[in-house]
């Protein structure tokens, strides 16, 4: 087969649909022989991501995938690419592929929660997606949550909607008690510590731990005890000013992406309080790296987590209640730590990728159709 995949959503970060779309890329290559792959790619810095592998050929194309240009113009080389499908790992797709297309829509966060986002991402969605998603021939998403989702919200029938959840980096994996320690040294951070992974959208719900781990720290101060402090990745104590962050609070704003397993690996416990995830890959990772995990039970997270953690409503009260228990019980601790990495295991960019070549098989077998 002969697969045109479009990566010009890559710019040197690694953000989680980056995840997936390499992650995803990485399995197809290592699960089928018979695939060559035009990867469209915008600039040096997304080449550079891209798999050095000798069956897929870059192929530099503008215009960016959000600017209006993308939305209506279809550069000649995707045109001339041979391709047998076109598969966009992101909701920004060429207008005209030229080809039968496969899109990926992780989740529909701009229209379940339209005040953390300005009109114009509503717009896009509701103006642009919305038809390209209801006349492609197949959807992949994430999540069986987030697949109700373009359902209700974007009227796609449920039967052109195939779940293929995203896989976790081999990366993610229980450290030993030694590499523990010289990792939180290598990161500047205490030898214990709560890990909140999120950016500062309403909906990620970080004020909420904020206030959950303030309230567990005092309650456990008057008991003669110590918390150990909270550390916040992707958002800015500026960011979260509002929900007035104490001094046990320690924001990391950015990190290198090779830090970050290392970062889940040296943890406490992972809380995870959001309210909408499409997927929930942090969450995801915490299992993987066999790290408490404490998460909301809200959206797509049960499906992801399964057993293998502490599920909650995310109020304060609850999520400092939780944390209080995992904190304190060993015995707990221990069974969500062995439990983790088997749930985790589920998880793998070769499932991934073997339901996505599925759904390749079926668009090619269908002639493209919707």
């Amino acid at each position: 087969m002969r697969l045109l995949y479009d990566l010009r959503l890559l710019d040197g970060t690694v953000h989680g649909m980056a995840r997936y779309a390499l992650g995803l890329l990485d399995g197809l290559l290592a699960t089928q022989d018979n695939l060559e792959v035009t990867a469209l790619v915008r600039g040096r810095a997304g080449a550079a991501q891209a798999p050095d592998d000798p069956r897929v050929k870059l192929v530099r194309c503008g215009p960016a995938p959000y600017g209006v240009a993308g939305r209506f113009f279809t550069p000649r080389a995707a045109k001339q690419a041979t391709a047998d499908i076109y598969h966009c790992p992101f909701f920004a797709p060429l207008p005209r592929p030229g080809r039968p297309m496969v899109i990926t829509i992780h989740d529909l966060i701009h229209l379940r929660f339209p005040r953390d986002y300005k009109l114009r991402h509503r717009v896009f969605y509701r103006r642009f997606l919305g038809p390209v998603a209801r006349r492609a021939p197949l959807i992949l998403t994430v999540s069986k949550h987030s697949k109700r989702d373009l359902a209700e919200l974007l009227g796609v029938s449920p039967r052109r909607i195939v779940v293929t959840p995203n896989g976790v980096d081999r990366r993610f994996r229980p450290l030993d008690p030694l590499t523990r320690d010289s990792a939180a040294q290598r990161l500047g951070l205490p030898a214990d510590y709560i890990l909140g992974v999120g950016n500062p959208k309403p909906h990620k719900n970080l004020g909420a731990l904020l206030r959950a781990h303030a309230e567990l720290a005092q309650r456990t101060a008057c008991g003669g005890g110590r918390v150990p402090p909270l550390v916040i990745l992707g958002a800015s104590a500026r960011d979260l000013a509002r929900h007035h962050p104490g001094d046990s609070v320690i924001f990391l704003r950015n990190l290198g992406d090779e830090d970050i397993p290392l970062l889940y690996g040296a943890a406490e416990m992972v809380v995870v309080p959001s309210l909408y995830e499409g997927f929930g890959l942090p969450a995801l990772e915490a299992l993987a790296a066999g790290v408490p995990l404490v998460a909301s039970n809200r959206s797509s997270l049960p499906e992801v987590v399964g057993k293998a953690g502490v599920l909650i409503d995310p109020t304060p009260a609850k999520l400092a209640a939780a944390m209080a228990r995992v904190h304190s019980d060993q015995e707990l601790r221990l069974a969500l730590t062995q439990a983790g990495p088997r749930r985790a295991a589920e998880f793998s960019w070769e499932n991934t990728a073997r339901a996505t070549w599925e759904a390749y098989q079926r668009v090619l077998s269908e002639g493209g159709r919707p």
